[in-house]
Protein backbone atom coordinates (compact mmCIF):
# COMPACT_ATOMS: atom_id res chain seq x y z
CA UNK A 1 0.00 0.00 0.00
CA UNK A 2 1.41 3.69 -1.26
CA UNK A 3 1.25 5.76 2.35
CA UNK A 4 2.60 9.41 3.01
CA UNK A 5 5.66 8.50 5.43
CA UNK A 6 8.08 11.16 5.97
CA UNK A 7 11.48 9.37 6.14
CA UNK A 8 13.43 11.22 9.37
CA UNK A 9 16.79 12.64 9.25
CA UNK A 10 18.18 9.54 10.81
CA UNK A 11 17.19 7.52 8.25
CA UNK A 12 18.77 9.23 5.60
CA UNK A 13 22.34 9.99 7.83
CA UNK A 14 21.60 5.55 8.08
CA UNK A 15 20.95 4.80 4.22
CA UNK A 16 23.83 7.68 3.47
CA UNK A 17 26.58 6.23 5.65
CA UNK A 18 25.67 2.82 4.53
CA UNK A 19 25.66 3.51 0.76
CA UNK A 20 28.95 5.36 1.51
CA UNK A 21 30.43 2.04 2.51
CA UNK A 22 29.42 0.22 -0.05
CA UNK A 23 30.92 2.50 -2.41
CA UNK A 24 34.15 2.58 -0.71
CA UNK A 25 33.94 -1.31 -1.13
CA UNK A 26 33.56 -1.72 -4.71
CA UNK A 27 36.25 1.37 -5.37
CA UNK A 28 39.11 -1.07 -3.47
CA UNK A 29 38.72 -3.10 -6.66
CA UNK A 30 39.89 -0.34 -9.13
CA UNK A 31 42.90 1.03 -6.83
CA UNK A 32 43.55 -2.54 -6.47
CA UNK A 33 44.23 -2.82 -10.56
CA UNK A 34 45.93 0.61 -10.76
CA UNK A 35 48.40 -0.53 -8.02
CA UNK A 36 48.58 -3.77 -9.77
CA UNK A 37 50.17 -2.75 -12.95
CA UNK A 38 53.49 -3.22 -13.31
CA UNK A 39 55.97 -0.43 -14.47
CA UNK A 40 54.93 -1.66 -18.36
CA UNK A 41 51.67 -2.06 -18.14
CA UNK A 42 48.77 0.39 -18.10
CA UNK A 43 45.66 -0.21 -16.59
CA UNK A 44 42.55 0.64 -19.08
CA UNK A 45 40.42 1.56 -15.99
CA UNK A 46 36.67 -0.32 -15.72
CA UNK A 47 36.84 -4.13 -14.50
CA UNK A 48 33.36 -5.11 -15.36
CA UNK A 49 32.80 -5.93 -19.26
CA UNK A 50 36.15 -3.85 -20.19
CA UNK A 51 34.71 -4.50 -23.71
CA UNK A 52 32.09 -1.87 -23.63
CA UNK A 53 34.02 -0.13 -20.98
CA UNK A 54 36.15 0.69 -23.93
CA UNK A 55 33.88 1.75 -26.35
CA UNK A 56 32.03 3.69 -23.65
CA UNK A 57 35.36 6.07 -23.77
CA UNK A 58 35.18 6.07 -27.59
CA UNK A 59 32.33 7.65 -27.01
CA UNK A 60 33.39 9.90 -24.36
CA UNK A 61 36.36 10.90 -26.54
CA UNK A 62 34.18 12.20 -29.25
CA UNK A 63 32.08 14.42 -26.82
CA UNK A 64 35.46 15.87 -25.68
CA UNK A 65 36.36 16.63 -29.75
CA UNK A 66 32.98 18.39 -29.55
CA UNK A 67 30.31 16.60 -31.08
CA UNK A 68 26.73 15.89 -29.96
CA UNK A 69 26.53 13.41 -33.06
CA UNK A 70 27.53 9.64 -32.73
CA UNK A 71 30.09 7.45 -35.09
CA UNK A 72 30.45 4.04 -35.04
CA UNK A 73 34.20 4.34 -34.48
CA UNK A 74 34.63 0.39 -34.67
CA UNK A 75 33.96 0.32 -38.22
CA UNK A 76 35.29 1.24 -41.14
CA UNK A 77 32.27 2.31 -43.50
CA UNK A 78 31.71 5.99 -43.80
CA UNK A 79 28.28 7.36 -41.88
CA UNK A 80 26.32 10.18 -40.81
CA UNK A 81 26.54 10.78 -37.15
CA UNK A 82 23.06 10.18 -34.97
CA UNK A 83 21.87 11.98 -32.24
CA UNK A 84 22.55 8.90 -29.85
CA UNK A 85 24.66 7.74 -26.61
CA UNK A 86 24.31 11.31 -25.71
CA UNK A 87 24.76 10.74 -21.97
CA UNK A 88 28.56 9.26 -22.69
CA UNK A 89 28.98 12.55 -25.18
CA UNK A 90 27.83 14.38 -23.09
CA UNK A 91 30.54 12.93 -20.20
CA UNK A 92 33.07 13.77 -23.02
CA UNK A 93 32.17 17.68 -22.83
CA UNK A 94 32.35 17.43 -18.90
CA UNK A 95 35.72 16.56 -19.11
CA UNK A 96 36.62 18.69 -21.50
CA UNK A 97 35.46 21.43 -19.59
CA UNK A 98 36.97 20.27 -16.73
CA UNK A 99 40.01 19.31 -18.00
CA UNK A 100 40.10 15.65 -16.52
CA UNK A 101 40.62 12.47 -18.13
CA UNK A 102 38.11 11.06 -19.44
CA UNK A 103 38.34 7.51 -17.40
CA UNK A 104 38.40 10.02 -14.12
CA UNK A 105 34.41 11.48 -15.21
CA UNK A 106 33.17 7.91 -15.95
CA UNK A 107 34.11 6.96 -12.51
CA UNK A 108 33.20 10.37 -10.91
CA UNK A 109 29.66 10.11 -12.52
CA UNK A 110 29.50 6.66 -11.02
CA UNK A 111 29.99 7.21 -7.34
CA UNK A 112 27.49 9.99 -7.85
CA UNK A 113 25.06 7.96 -9.94
CA UNK A 114 25.14 4.81 -7.85
CA UNK A 115 24.74 6.91 -4.46
CA UNK A 116 21.42 8.48 -6.30
CA UNK A 117 20.24 4.80 -7.05
CA UNK A 118 20.75 3.69 -3.12
CA UNK A 119 18.91 6.83 -1.77
CA UNK A 120 16.16 6.66 -4.79
CA UNK A 121 15.54 2.64 -3.94
CA UNK A 122 15.36 3.42 0.26
CA UNK A 123 12.52 6.41 -0.67
CA UNK A 124 10.62 3.61 -2.76
CA UNK A 125 10.72 1.49 0.02
CA UNK A 126 9.32 4.20 2.25
CA UNK A 127 6.44 4.30 -0.09
CA UNK A 128 5.43 1.16 0.99
CA UNK A 129 5.86 0.60 4.67
CA UNK A 130 6.24 2.96 7.67
CA UNK A 131 8.35 0.17 9.53
CA UNK A 132 11.52 1.23 9.53
CA UNK A 133 13.32 -1.79 9.79
CA UNK A 134 11.45 -3.18 7.17
CA UNK A 135 12.34 -0.42 5.36
CA UNK A 136 16.06 -1.27 5.74
CA UNK A 137 15.50 -4.84 5.24
CA UNK A 138 13.57 -4.16 1.74
CA UNK A 139 16.85 -1.55 0.70
CA UNK A 140 19.49 -4.39 2.12
CA UNK A 141 17.59 -7.14 -0.23
CA UNK A 142 17.12 -4.89 -3.66
CA UNK A 143 20.91 -3.45 -3.48
CA UNK A 144 22.67 -6.44 -2.02
CA UNK A 145 20.55 -9.55 -3.08
CA UNK A 146 21.56 -11.89 -5.85
CA UNK A 147 20.59 -15.27 -5.94
CA UNK A 148 22.02 -18.83 -5.86
CA UNK A 149 24.94 -18.47 -8.50
CA UNK A 150 27.18 -18.91 -5.97
CA UNK A 151 26.20 -22.04 -4.83
CA UNK A 152 26.34 -23.18 -8.64
CA UNK A 153 29.39 -22.16 -8.90
CA UNK A 154 31.23 -23.92 -6.20
CA UNK A 155 29.26 -27.39 -6.61
CA UNK A 156 29.67 -26.81 -10.80
CA UNK A 157 33.67 -26.25 -10.20
CA UNK A 158 34.42 -29.20 -7.96
CA UNK A 159 32.88 -31.30 -10.93
CA UNK A 160 33.85 -29.37 -13.91
CA UNK A 161 37.06 -28.01 -12.63
CA UNK A 162 38.06 -27.01 -16.26
CA UNK A 163 35.03 -25.65 -17.57
CA UNK A 164 34.10 -21.88 -18.29
CA UNK A 165 31.28 -21.38 -15.66
CA UNK A 166 28.82 -18.44 -15.86
CA UNK A 167 25.91 -17.40 -14.07
CA UNK A 168 24.10 -14.17 -14.48
CA UNK A 169 23.72 -13.29 -10.64
CA UNK A 170 27.66 -13.10 -10.40
CA UNK A 171 28.98 -10.76 -13.30
CA UNK A 172 26.60 -11.70 -16.03
CA UNK A 173 23.49 -9.08 -15.46
CA UNK A 174 24.91 -6.22 -13.79
CA UNK A 175 22.41 -3.67 -14.83
CA UNK A 176 20.27 -6.40 -12.90
CA UNK A 177 21.56 -5.87 -9.53
CA UNK A 178 22.27 -2.65 -7.94
CA UNK A 179 25.69 -2.69 -6.48
CA UNK A 180 26.90 -4.72 -9.72
CA UNK A 181 25.17 -2.11 -11.45
CA UNK A 182 27.42 0.91 -9.38
CA UNK A 183 30.78 -1.40 -9.79
CA UNK A 184 29.86 -1.42 -13.71
CA UNK A 185 29.42 2.00 -15.37
CA UNK A 186 28.00 5.33 -14.67
CA UNK A 187 24.66 4.90 -17.24
CA UNK A 188 23.52 1.34 -14.93
CA UNK A 189 23.18 3.04 -12.05
CA UNK A 190 21.64 6.39 -13.04
CA UNK A 191 18.91 4.63 -15.38
CA UNK A 192 17.87 2.80 -12.09
CA UNK A 193 17.60 5.67 -10.09
CA UNK A 194 15.89 7.74 -12.63
CA UNK A 195 13.39 5.14 -12.87
CA UNK A 196 12.78 4.25 -9.15
CA UNK A 197 12.53 7.79 -8.86
CA UNK A 198 9.81 8.12 -11.39
CA UNK A 199 8.04 5.42 -9.97
CA UNK A 200 7.83 6.92 -6.74
CA UNK A 201 6.42 10.31 -8.37
CA UNK A 202 4.10 8.37 -10.25
CA UNK A 203 2.38 6.26 -7.69
CA UNK A 204 2.67 8.82 -5.00
CA UNK A 205 0.85 11.47 -7.56
CA UNK A 206 -1.83 8.58 -8.33
CA UNK A 207 -2.74 7.32 -4.98
CA UNK A 208 -1.62 9.56 -2.09
CA UNK A 209 -1.81 13.43 -3.91
CA UNK A 210 -5.17 12.84 -5.14
CA UNK A 211 -5.80 16.39 -5.54
CA UNK A 212 -2.46 17.12 -7.51
CA UNK A 213 -2.39 17.74 -11.45
CA UNK A 214 0.92 18.09 -13.42
CA UNK A 215 2.37 21.91 -13.49
CA UNK A 216 4.92 23.77 -13.57
CA UNK A 217 7.39 22.60 -10.84
CA UNK A 218 10.61 20.11 -9.83
CA UNK A 219 8.33 16.99 -9.96
CA UNK A 220 6.66 17.51 -13.38
CA UNK A 221 9.70 18.82 -15.08
CA UNK A 222 12.19 15.96 -13.64
CA UNK A 223 9.27 13.32 -14.81
CA UNK A 224 9.76 14.52 -18.33
CA UNK A 225 13.03 15.03 -18.33
CA UNK A 226 14.00 11.57 -16.45
CA UNK A 227 12.07 10.12 -19.13
CA UNK A 228 14.16 12.29 -22.13
CA UNK A 229 17.54 10.83 -20.02
CA UNK A 230 16.45 7.32 -19.78
CA UNK A 231 15.29 7.43 -23.59
CA UNK A 232 18.94 8.46 -24.25
CA UNK A 233 20.47 6.37 -22.07
CA UNK A 234 18.57 2.79 -20.85
CA UNK A 235 15.24 2.88 -22.47
CA UNK A 236 14.68 -0.97 -21.42
CA UNK A 237 13.67 0.56 -17.98
CA UNK A 238 11.37 2.59 -19.25
CA UNK A 239 9.22 -0.23 -21.21
CA UNK A 240 7.40 -1.82 -17.82
CA UNK A 241 7.53 1.00 -15.97
CA UNK A 242 5.34 2.62 -18.36
CA UNK A 243 3.33 -0.90 -18.72
CA UNK A 244 3.03 -0.83 -14.97
CA UNK A 245 1.55 2.15 -14.62
CA UNK A 246 -0.78 2.33 -17.72
CA UNK A 247 -2.26 -0.87 -15.80
CA UNK A 248 -2.51 1.13 -12.64
CA UNK A 249 -4.60 3.96 -14.42
CA UNK A 250 -6.92 1.35 -15.90
CA UNK A 251 -6.71 -0.60 -12.54
CA UNK A 252 -8.21 2.80 -11.15
CA UNK A 253 -10.97 3.50 -14.03
CA UNK A 254 -12.70 0.25 -14.03
CA UNK A 255 -12.49 0.34 -9.87
CA UNK A 256 -13.81 3.98 -9.33
CA UNK A 257 -15.83 3.96 -12.58
CA UNK A 258 -14.37 7.60 -13.64
CA UNK A 259 -12.30 7.83 -16.37
CA UNK A 260 -8.66 8.77 -14.59
CA UNK A 261 -7.97 12.08 -16.39
CA UNK A 262 -5.93 13.33 -13.36
CA UNK A 263 -3.61 9.91 -13.15
CA UNK A 264 -3.29 10.00 -17.43
CA UNK A 265 -2.24 13.74 -17.19
CA UNK A 266 0.83 12.23 -14.97
CA UNK A 267 1.84 9.64 -17.59
CA UNK A 268 1.40 12.07 -20.73
CA UNK A 269 4.11 13.89 -18.52
CA UNK A 270 6.32 10.93 -19.18
CA UNK A 271 5.29 10.14 -23.04
CA UNK A 272 5.56 14.37 -24.37
CA UNK A 273 9.78 14.40 -23.67
CA UNK A 274 10.31 10.76 -24.31
CA UNK A 275 8.48 9.51 -26.83
CA UNK A 276 10.09 12.20 -29.54
CA UNK A 277 13.49 10.75 -28.97
CA UNK A 278 12.18 7.47 -29.11
CA UNK A 279 11.14 7.93 -33.17
CA UNK A 280 14.22 9.43 -33.54
CA UNK A 281 15.94 6.48 -31.79
CA UNK A 282 13.85 4.52 -34.16
CA UNK A 283 14.58 6.19 -37.49
CA UNK A 284 17.96 5.92 -36.53
CA UNK A 285 18.36 2.65 -36.31
CA UNK A 286 16.26 2.26 -39.35
CA UNK A 287 16.58 0.94 -43.25
CA UNK A 288 16.95 4.64 -44.24
CA UNK A 289 20.17 4.50 -42.19
CA UNK A 290 21.70 1.37 -43.15
CA UNK A 291 24.79 1.59 -41.07
CA UNK A 292 23.26 1.56 -37.64
CA UNK A 293 20.72 -0.53 -39.07
CA UNK A 294 23.14 -3.11 -39.68
CA UNK A 295 25.01 -2.24 -36.25
CA UNK A 296 21.60 -2.87 -34.57
CA UNK A 297 20.81 -5.77 -36.41
CA UNK A 298 23.81 -8.11 -34.44
CA UNK A 299 23.89 -5.64 -31.28
CA UNK A 300 22.00 -8.95 -29.72
CA UNK A 301 21.89 -9.75 -26.06
CA UNK A 302 18.99 -12.96 -25.79
CA UNK A 303 17.84 -13.76 -22.51
CA UNK A 304 19.61 -17.12 -21.17
CA UNK A 305 17.37 -20.13 -20.12
CA UNK A 306 14.75 -19.43 -18.26
CA UNK A 307 16.25 -21.90 -15.24
CA UNK A 308 19.74 -19.40 -15.31
CA UNK A 309 16.76 -16.57 -14.07
CA UNK A 310 15.51 -18.88 -11.70
CA UNK A 311 19.03 -19.17 -10.06
CA UNK A 312 20.05 -15.94 -10.31
CA UNK A 313 16.45 -14.37 -8.41
CA UNK A 314 15.91 -17.20 -6.55
CA UNK A 315 16.03 -16.61 -3.48
CA UNK A 316 14.30 -12.74 -3.71
CA UNK A 317 11.60 -14.27 -5.77
CA UNK A 318 11.15 -16.81 -3.14
CA UNK A 319 10.64 -14.46 -0.44
CA UNK A 320 8.86 -12.11 -3.06
CA UNK A 321 6.11 -15.24 -3.45
CA UNK A 322 5.64 -15.39 0.09
CA UNK A 323 5.02 -11.60 0.88
CA UNK A 324 2.60 -11.67 -2.09
CA UNK A 325 1.21 -14.67 -0.76
CA UNK A 326 1.19 -13.48 2.91
CA UNK A 327 -0.21 -9.78 1.64
CA UNK A 328 -2.76 -11.36 -0.65
CA UNK A 329 -5.93 -10.25 1.58
CA UNK A 330 -4.50 -6.54 1.67
CA UNK A 331 -3.57 -5.73 -1.65
CA UNK A 332 -4.72 -2.13 -2.75
CA UNK A 333 -4.41 0.16 -6.02
CA UNK A 334 -0.16 0.23 -5.45
CA UNK A 335 0.16 -3.54 -5.59
CA UNK A 336 -1.42 -3.62 -9.19
CA UNK A 337 1.24 -1.13 -10.24
CA UNK A 338 4.25 -3.08 -8.75
CA UNK A 339 2.81 -6.16 -9.77
CA UNK A 340 2.14 -4.84 -13.10
CA UNK A 341 5.71 -3.65 -13.41
CA UNK A 342 7.20 -7.41 -12.69
CA UNK A 343 5.06 -9.29 -15.11
CA UNK A 344 5.78 -6.98 -17.61
CA UNK A 345 9.27 -7.51 -17.22
CA UNK A 346 8.95 -11.27 -17.06
CA UNK A 347 6.77 -11.09 -20.35
CA UNK A 348 9.61 -8.81 -22.11
CA UNK A 349 12.59 -11.31 -20.94
CA UNK A 350 11.35 -13.52 -23.70
CA UNK A 351 9.43 -11.23 -25.91
CA UNK A 352 10.62 -11.49 -29.59
CA UNK A 353 13.43 -8.71 -29.30
CA UNK A 354 17.13 -8.79 -29.45
CA UNK A 355 17.50 -7.14 -26.34
CA UNK A 356 15.72 -9.19 -24.04
CA UNK A 357 18.01 -9.06 -20.90
CA UNK A 358 18.51 -5.56 -20.66
CA UNK A 359 14.65 -5.91 -19.28
CA UNK A 360 15.99 -6.98 -16.37
CA UNK A 361 17.27 -3.67 -14.78
CA UNK A 362 15.29 -2.33 -12.11
CA UNK A 363 13.99 -5.88 -11.72
CA UNK A 364 14.95 -6.67 -8.31
CA UNK A 365 13.41 -3.41 -6.68
CA UNK A 366 9.69 -4.25 -6.73
CA UNK A 367 10.64 -7.68 -5.69
CA UNK A 368 12.60 -6.02 -2.59
CA UNK A 369 9.31 -5.17 -1.46
CA UNK A 370 7.39 -8.23 -1.59
CA UNK A 371 10.81 -9.87 0.09
CA UNK A 372 11.16 -7.56 2.60
CA UNK A 373 7.24 -7.83 2.98
CA UNK A 374 7.74 -12.19 3.24
CA UNK A 375 11.22 -12.00 5.38
CA UNK A 376 10.11 -9.44 7.78
CA UNK A 377 6.42 -10.05 8.39
CA UNK A 378 5.44 -13.58 7.30
CA UNK A 379 8.70 -15.57 7.99
CA UNK A 380 10.19 -13.68 10.95
CA UNK A 381 7.35 -13.46 13.14
CA UNK A 382 7.14 -17.40 13.32
CA UNK A 383 10.56 -16.96 15.49
CA UNK A 384 10.94 -16.10 19.09
CA UNK A 385 12.30 -12.25 19.23
CA UNK A 386 15.72 -13.31 20.49
CA UNK A 387 16.01 -15.13 17.02
CA UNK A 388 14.33 -13.06 14.65
CA UNK A 389 17.55 -10.56 13.49
CA UNK A 390 19.30 -13.79 13.51
CA UNK A 391 17.07 -15.14 10.64
CA UNK A 392 17.02 -12.05 8.84
CA UNK A 393 20.67 -11.53 8.67
CA UNK A 394 20.80 -15.36 7.74
CA UNK A 395 18.49 -14.58 4.87
CA UNK A 396 20.72 -12.07 3.32
CA UNK A 397 24.09 -14.16 3.93
CA UNK A 398 22.50 -16.47 1.44
CA UNK A 399 21.71 -13.65 -1.23
CA UNK A 400 25.26 -11.47 -0.12
CA UNK A 401 28.01 -14.36 -1.61
CA UNK A 402 27.37 -14.16 -5.41
CA UNK A 403 27.46 -10.02 -4.86
CA UNK A 404 30.82 -10.57 -3.18
CA UNK A 405 32.03 -12.95 -6.07
CA UNK A 406 30.46 -10.63 -8.60
CA UNK A 407 32.92 -8.10 -7.52
CA UNK A 408 36.22 -10.41 -6.81
CA UNK A 409 35.87 -12.37 -9.79
CA UNK A 410 36.98 -9.41 -12.12
CA UNK A 411 39.96 -9.07 -10.24
CA UNK A 412 41.55 -12.46 -11.51
CA UNK A 413 42.57 -10.30 -14.91
CA UNK A 414 44.49 -8.17 -12.54
CA UNK A 415 46.78 -10.94 -11.15
CA UNK A 416 49.04 -11.04 -14.67
CA UNK A 417 48.84 -7.54 -15.86
CA UNK A 418 50.95 -8.50 -18.53
CA UNK A 419 48.71 -11.58 -19.51
CA UNK A 420 45.58 -9.40 -19.45
CA UNK A 421 44.87 -8.17 -22.93
CA UNK A 422 41.59 -6.22 -22.03
CA UNK A 423 42.54 -4.50 -18.78
CA UNK A 424 45.67 -3.59 -19.84
CA UNK A 425 48.00 -2.30 -22.18
CA UNK A 426 51.83 -1.72 -22.20
CA UNK A 427 53.18 1.32 -21.96
CA UNK A 428 54.81 1.31 -25.25
CA UNK A 429 50.81 1.01 -26.55
CA UNK A 430 49.80 3.47 -24.64
CA UNK A 431 53.05 5.97 -26.14
CA UNK A 432 51.50 4.58 -29.64
CA UNK A 433 47.67 6.07 -28.52
CA UNK A 434 48.67 9.59 -27.20
CA UNK A 435 50.42 9.73 -30.69
CA UNK A 436 47.33 8.37 -32.39
CA UNK A 437 45.20 10.97 -30.71
CA UNK A 438 46.66 13.29 -33.35
CA UNK A 439 45.04 10.99 -36.08
CA UNK A 440 41.32 11.39 -34.80
CA UNK A 441 40.27 11.05 -38.88
CA UNK A 442 42.51 7.94 -39.96
CA UNK A 443 41.56 4.54 -40.07
CA UNK A 444 44.05 1.68 -38.40
CA UNK A 445 44.74 -1.73 -38.64
CA UNK A 446 46.08 -3.58 -35.09
CA UNK A 447 45.14 -6.33 -33.64
CA UNK A 448 41.66 -6.94 -32.31
CA UNK A 449 42.96 -6.54 -29.11
CA UNK A 450 44.65 -3.15 -28.95
CA UNK A 451 41.95 -2.06 -31.94
CA UNK A 452 39.33 -2.15 -28.79
CA UNK A 453 41.18 0.86 -27.06
CA UNK A 454 42.22 3.08 -30.13
CA UNK A 455 38.83 4.56 -31.01
CA UNK A 456 39.37 6.08 -27.39
CA UNK A 457 41.41 8.34 -28.31
CA UNK A 458 39.83 9.08 -31.52
CA UNK A 459 41.31 6.70 -34.80
CA UNK A 460 38.82 4.41 -35.99
CA UNK A 461 40.00 0.96 -36.57
CA UNK A 462 39.08 -1.84 -39.13
CA UNK A 463 37.87 -4.38 -36.24
CA UNK A 464 37.82 -3.76 -32.55
CA UNK A 465 34.06 -4.40 -31.38
CA UNK A 466 31.86 -8.04 -31.78
CA UNK A 467 28.70 -5.64 -31.81
CA UNK A 468 30.47 -2.73 -33.52
CA UNK A 469 32.01 -3.77 -36.04
CA UNK A 470 29.85 -4.36 -38.74
CA UNK A 471 30.66 -7.60 -40.57
CA UNK A 472 32.32 -8.36 -37.26
CA UNK A 473 33.74 -11.96 -37.48
CA UNK A 474 34.62 -11.59 -41.16
CA UNK A 475 36.78 -8.49 -40.30
CA UNK A 476 38.04 -9.96 -37.57
CA UNK A 477 39.58 -12.35 -39.80
CA UNK A 478 40.87 -10.22 -42.37
CA UNK A 479 42.84 -8.58 -39.69
CA UNK A 480 43.98 -11.79 -38.69
CA UNK A 481 44.90 -12.87 -41.97
CA UNK A 482 47.10 -9.59 -42.55
CA UNK A 483 49.36 -10.27 -39.62
CA UNK A 484 49.65 -14.03 -41.35
CA UNK A 485 50.37 -12.80 -44.41
CA UNK A 486 47.18 -14.66 -45.92
CA UNK A 487 44.84 -11.60 -46.55
CA UNK A 488 47.00 -8.38 -48.03
CA UNK A 489 44.26 -6.86 -49.24
CA UNK A 490 42.49 -5.92 -46.50
CA UNK A 491 44.54 -2.58 -46.42
CA UNK A 492 43.61 -1.80 -50.08
CA UNK A 493 40.28 -2.93 -49.57
CA UNK A 494 38.96 -1.06 -46.06
CA UNK A 495 41.20 2.33 -47.04
CA UNK A 496 43.92 1.73 -44.29
CA UNK A 497 45.80 5.08 -43.31
CA UNK A 498 47.67 3.59 -40.56
CA UNK A 499 49.40 0.33 -39.67
CA UNK A 500 50.31 -1.12 -36.20
CA UNK A 501 53.05 -3.59 -35.45
CA UNK A 502 53.69 -3.85 -31.88
CA UNK A 503 53.77 -7.75 -29.57
CA UNK A 504 50.34 -8.16 -29.99
CA UNK A 505 50.44 -8.49 -33.96
CA UNK A 506 53.21 -9.94 -33.97
CA UNK A 507 51.80 -13.09 -32.20
CA UNK A 508 48.71 -13.22 -34.60
CA UNK A 509 51.41 -13.73 -37.03
CA UNK A 510 52.81 -16.79 -35.31
CA UNK A 511 55.26 -18.59 -37.46
CA UNK A 512 54.07 -16.45 -40.84
CA UNK A 513 55.29 -13.53 -42.21
CA UNK A 514 53.44 -10.09 -41.85
CA UNK A 515 52.16 -8.82 -45.07
CA UNK A 516 54.59 -6.14 -47.02
CA UNK A 517 53.56 -3.11 -45.43
CA UNK A 518 53.82 -0.16 -48.36
CA UNK A 519 54.58 3.30 -46.51
CA UNK A 520 56.84 4.74 -44.48
CA UNK A 521 57.34 4.39 -40.46
CA UNK A 522 55.89 7.58 -38.70
CA UNK A 523 56.26 6.23 -35.18
CA UNK A 524 58.47 3.93 -33.08
CA UNK A 525 58.05 3.69 -28.82
CA UNK A 526 60.96 4.15 -26.65
CA UNK A 527 61.83 0.55 -26.49
CA UNK A 528 61.28 0.01 -30.43
CA UNK A 529 58.77 -2.86 -29.69
CA UNK A 530 55.75 -0.94 -31.13
CA UNK A 531 56.00 1.04 -34.53
CA UNK A 532 53.14 2.58 -36.60
CA UNK A 533 53.53 2.67 -40.62
CA UNK A 534 51.78 5.28 -42.76
CA UNK A 535 50.12 3.62 -45.53
CA UNK A 536 51.33 5.56 -48.94
CA UNK A 537 48.37 6.58 -51.23
CA UNK A 538 45.58 6.18 -48.70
Amino acid sequence: MIINSEIENSEWRWVFIASTLLMVTISLPFIWAYVAATPDSYFMGVLVNPVDGASYQAKMYQGYSGSWFFHLPYTPEPHRGVFLFTFYLALGHLSRLLGLQAILVFHAVRLVSSMLMFLAIYQFMADWTSDVTQRRISWGLAVLGTGFGWIVLMVAGGMMPDAVITVSDIGVLPEAFPLQAAYANPHFPLAIALAIWMAHVLVTSALVETERWPQLDFQTLGLGLGSLALVSMSPFVLVPLGVGYAVLCAWLWWRRRIFPRRELNWGIVVALLGLPLAAYNAWAISPSNPVFREWMSQNQTPSPPVWDYLIAFGPILILAGIGVWGSRRTIHDGDVFLIAWIVSILALLYAPLGLQRRFTMGLVVPLAIYAGIGLWRVIVPAFARRWRMVVVVLALCLMVPSTVMAVVVFLVGTLNPAESSYYYISREENEALVWLQAKRDSLVLASPDFSLYIPSRGPRVVYGHPFETLKAEERQAAVGNFYKGFDCGVVAREGVDYIVVGPRERSLADDHEICPITGEEVFQSSNGEVVIYEVSGN
